[in-house]
């Protein structure tokens, strides 16, 4: 019975984030998993917004400082929770430094090591032109974080997630951490004008994909391209070996 923690960070908005926390959710709840959902984003909470996933909304941010007692809530609910629950923790864009900088400074990550439960953090990056930010808070996580494994989602909806025709694993960040990467995922690529505006309307509508799926506000090719999507989604995440449930070994 372990206990694991996907916390997903990203200090770059419109990366991905949020859906990357809900599919996370999703997908776990589907192959029968003990989930609990928080939202820490104190902006732009969507994951605790869409209903379905009964994420707990705990807003750790005091204006531009961490609210301990409250971070002390967010610890609590984690060793609380049943032998083999897995948390997903969708963290605040607007946050990102200063959660990172508590999360180190406190040692969060090897205190929940240290008691066997499981830590990763999910990073998204992007291409296009966000494509350089995303990977310099990806730098900032593996600099913060030299004990914790990183599980990192590509998201091509803007663009390639390429630098001068190297793929990421290509790339210097990748060859130089490939030690500290759990795994490499891939948000299923779509054409922004079809899948990408119904991903849209589904995040805007607050919505699950299978609540999206059985909506009547969503047309029968709408729901159709849904259905795709989340059935690729599926299939990846059942091939993600950081999913497993062997004792977890800290990164070097």
């Amino acid at each position: 019975m372990v206990k694991t923690v996907h916390i997903v960070m990203q200090g770059k908005g419109g990366a991905g984030k949020s859906l990357t926390s809900s599919m996370l959710v999703q997908y776990l709840r589907y192959a029968d998993h003990t989930v609990q959902a928080i939202d820490l984003d104190p902006t732009t909470p969507t994951l605790s917004a869409i209903k379905g996933l009964k994420a707990v909304p705990i807003p750790i941010m005091d204006g531009d400082d961490i609210n301990p007692r409250l971070f002390d809530h967010l610890m609590t609910r984690i060793f609380e929770s049943e032998g083999d629950t897995h948390t997903v923790i969708d963290t605040g864009t607007s946050s990102f430094i200063a959660t990172c900088s508590y999360l180190a400074e406190n040692n969060a990550f090897e205190l929940l090591q240290g008691f066997d439960v499981r830590v990763f953090i999910h990073c998204p990056i992007c291409g296009g032109a966000a494509l350089d930010d995303t990977f310099n808070s990806l730098l900032a996580i593996l600099d913060h974080f030299p004990g914790v494994p990183v599980v990192v989602w590509l998201n091509e909806f803007f663009g390639p997630v390429a630098s001068a025709g190297r793929t990421f694993e290509d790339s210097k960040l990748y060859q130089e951490n490939a030690g500290r990467i759990a795994a490499v995922m891939c948000h299923p690529k779509v054409q922004p004008g079809t899948f990408g505006e119904d991903i849209r309307a589904m995040m805007g509508a607050k919505l699950t994909f299978e609540e999206a799926m059985q909506s009547s506000d969503f047309n029968v090719m709408s729901r159709q391209r849904l259905k795709i999507y989340w059935t690729k989604a599926i299939e990846r995440l059942d091939s993600a070996t950081f999913l497993e449930t062997a004792p977890q070994e800290a990164a070097e």
